[in-house]
């Protein structure tokens, strides 16, 4: 298992029910592929450096975890399809 770290801005103008469910679902993903979640920390809304698809604002979401090396493919899949996810990116932290 390796350790990883991905951050995801989820767009603002959604409801706080519909930003509750894509953080679990990311969570699910990853605890699904045998994972397991050391931290998820919330960061909220906050200022974007640029405009993303014309939106100025993102609620952040940090979250450690450890995890296969397929599992960071299935969540960047995950970040690509869903619209309501701004921007994400995930690191491998050194050993």
């Amino acid at each position: 298992m390796r350790k990883y770290e991905t951050i995801f801005i989820l767009d603002c103008g959604i409801e706080e029910e519909a930003q509750k469910a894509l953080i679990e679902r990311v969570k699910g993903e990853i605890e699904s592929a045998g994972g397991t979640i050391e931290t998820l920390d919330e960061w909220g809304k906050k200022k974007l450096a640029y405009a993303i698809n014309f939106k100025t604002e993102g609620y952040y979401v940090f979250i450690e975890f450890e995890a296969e090396a397929e599992t960071p493919m299935a969540l960047e899949r995950i970040y690509r399809i869903t619209e309501d996810i701004l921007k994400g990116l995930i690191v491998r932290k050194d050993d």
